[in-house]
């Protein structure tokens, strides 16, 4: 993928990024804003509802106080019933005057309810009325007076006298009902304890959005009127079912708070309460899903605003983008087509005069320029390797030649009978086989041995004393490098000072321990110290005088170097004075002999 399409997508996906982060908070933003409006209208609405509910409460009151305090009423009631002229008269006044307070204390004209008033059948007078009940009233006035011996057995009549008020629903007549019990403090006929008579206002349900506002706060938000028991008397809106509203009742009654959250099968409810007079109490429920829906189209707009915008911005990017690559792709492409840094026209590159690109120009311009010295510099050391090997074949004619001058002497030495000097020029050629040919390859720790032997053996001829090798090799096939022992063999050899009447005595011991292989060469001469030796393989300052050769520090770094930093070449003395070297080889054998 090209440096134009890697940028242009990388900038697409940022953008869309930025779209999708940007929609997030707009979201977030526009469903707080407006859940914060919806609550502030719900409250508003639910307060100005809780008002004209209590205005409507009032008159009924005020009717209420007008028949419990009215003289004449009370004179009409307290009747003996026994002159029939007289019974009529007051049940016509009894009438006439409950028509004017209940007509006189409407709030609004447009109300439409009936005012029914049930005496008491221990009033003389009350034989005189009709004993109708809520649901068999056969009148179409606004006000009626009956006896209470049709409804006294009910339970909303014994709701009344006990609690003096009630409020229920008349699911016969489809009325909400506000009962209150009344007690005329004129009246002087029989006494009652449940009161001189019981006022009812029924209000059709199709007349309880002229008492409360119809205002909605959102098209899918409602309310519910309940009575003191929690009871749903109406319901302002069927969206909304009967079971959220009894949900919502027993959050309040669980939490007792007025404002809430309500997450009722699947959908969240924003939840007000309030209470009226009579027990009367209001629940106003909003759906979450309408704050949504307002939200979207807001959404919808700014998304199509900023995709817009971004389009436009995408394209003019990717114009943008187009002129200034361009030098770079000529200049990849460039790059690209060279072949061989030593015969290719670097001038190609060439494409731009943009600093950059200079400077990248200027960069691979010396990056050639390295290449080719280091390809001149590989030609003639391998040259120089071929002229070594050259010289290397050539000098391998002059041992031979060697080797064969070195047998006639020997032949000559035994044909004369000098079996002495054929056996040191035998030993002196073995020698000299063994340290030319392969000299840095592993041998079995035998062969090292053979090669110790003849180095004995030419020393013996040289001091007339011949030292006393004695070994002890449990595995003779571990593998070595050559000239490993023979270093450690011949510093005993010349350094080591036994007791004059001792012999020096050589002993090489080699054995296996877990997952190494250990080899000591002691002697039983008065050695050098082994603290001395030991700082000079760590190439540590000492006062010991050091030959040229093959020294032990050679020795200790080629079995470091074949066998890890664990392996290594350590001296000690032991309690008599005498020296050991002890040779540590860790982990696997390297493989192949000489």
């Amino acid at each position: 993928m090209g440096i134009r399409k890697k940028f242009f997508l990388i900038t697409a996906a940022s953008m869309l990024a930025v779209l999708l982060f940007s929609y997030a908070v707009m979201y977030f933003y526009f469903y707080h804003t407006f859940f914060q409006e919806t609550m502030i209208n719900q409250r508003a609405n639910v307060e100005l509802n809780r008002r004209m509910a209590d205005n409507f409460l009032e008159s009924i009151y005020q009717t209420a106080v007008q028949l419990v305090s009215d003289k004449a009423l009370g004179e009409y009631l307290s009747a003996d019933g026994e002159d029939p002229m007289e019974s009529i008269q007051a049940r016509l006044a009894i009438q006439d005057q409950f028509a004017h307070y209940a007509t006189h204390q409407v709030v609004d004209s447009t109300y439409y309810y009936r005012n029914t008033l049930f005496l008491s059948e221990l009033l003389p007078i009350a034989s005189t009325f009709e004993a109708y009940t809520l649901n068999d009233n056969p009148y179409v006035a606004s006000s009626s007076v009956f006896s209470n011996s049709g409804v006294r057995q009910e339970e909303w009549y014994q709701q009344t006298v006990k609690n003096n008020i009630y409020v229920f629903l008349n699911e016969a007549t489809d009325e909400i009902c506000i009962a209150r019990k009344i007690t005329n403090t004129y009246y002087i006929g029989p006494y009652d304890s449940n009161g001189t008579a019981v006022l009812v206002v029924s209000v059709a349900a199709e007349q309880i959005e002229n008492v409360f506002s119809s205002t909605r706060v959102t098209p899918g938000s409602g309310y519910a009127v309940l009575n003191e028991d929690g009871e749903i008397l109406y319901r302002s809106s069927p969206q909304i079912p009967a079971e959220v509203y009894d949900s919502a009742w027993n959050a309040f009654c669980a939490n007792g708070e007025e404002e809430f959250s309500l997450q009722e099968n699947g959908s969240v409810y924003l939840a007000n309460y309030c209470r009226a007079q009579y027990g009367i109490q209001l629940l106003f429920l909003t759906p979450n899903s309408d704050i949504v829906q307002n939200v979207q189209p807001l959404l919808a707009t700014y998304s199509l605003i900023f995709a817009g915008i971004s389009l436009v911005i995408l394209l003019l990017l990717y114009l943008l983008t187009g002129r200034l690559s361009r030098p770079l792709i000529r200049f990849s492409e460039a790059v690209a087509q060279i072949r061989d840094t030593r015969t290719c026209d670097l001038s190609s590159l060439h494409v731009s005069n943009e600093k950059e690109l200079l400077t990248l120009e200027r960069s691979f311009r010396k990056l050639a320029e390295n290449v080719n010295g280091l390809i001149e510099d590989i030609r003639i050391q391998d040259e120089k390797e071929k002229l070594s090997q050259l010289r290397a074949l050539q000098a391998q004619i002059n041992p031979h030649f060697i080797f064969n001058a070195m047998d006639m002497v020997n032949w000559l030495a035994l044909s004369r009978g000098c079996d002495d000097i054929a056996e040191i020029v035998s030993s002196i050629a073995s020698l000299m086989r063994y340290s030319i040919t392969e000299a840095d390859s592993m041998v079995p720790v035998a062969l090292e041995l053979e090669n110790i032997r003849e180095f004995i053996s030419i020393y013996q001829l040289r001091h007339n004393s011949r030292p006393v090798l004695q070994t002890d090799i449990h595995g003779e096939t571990v593998l070595i490098p050559k000239f490993t022992l023979q270093p450690l063999v011949e510093n005993a050899v010349r350094h080591a000072r036994p007791l004059p009447e001792q012999e020096l005595r050589i002993e090489i011991r080699a054995w296996a321990e877990q997952d190494r292989t250990l080899i000591e060469v002691h002697d039983n001469g008065m050695g050098c110290n082994a603290d001395e030796l030991n700082r000079h393989l760590r190439y540590e300052e000492t006062s010991l005088q050091i030959s040229s050769g093959f020294g032990i520090r050679n020795v200790n770094e080629r079995i470091t170097l074949r066998f890890g930093p664990a392996s290594g070449l350590v001296y000690r003395n032991e309690t008599d004075g005498s020296l050991t070297a002890r040779i540590t080889l860790c982990a696997s054998q390297p493989e192949g002999t000489q």
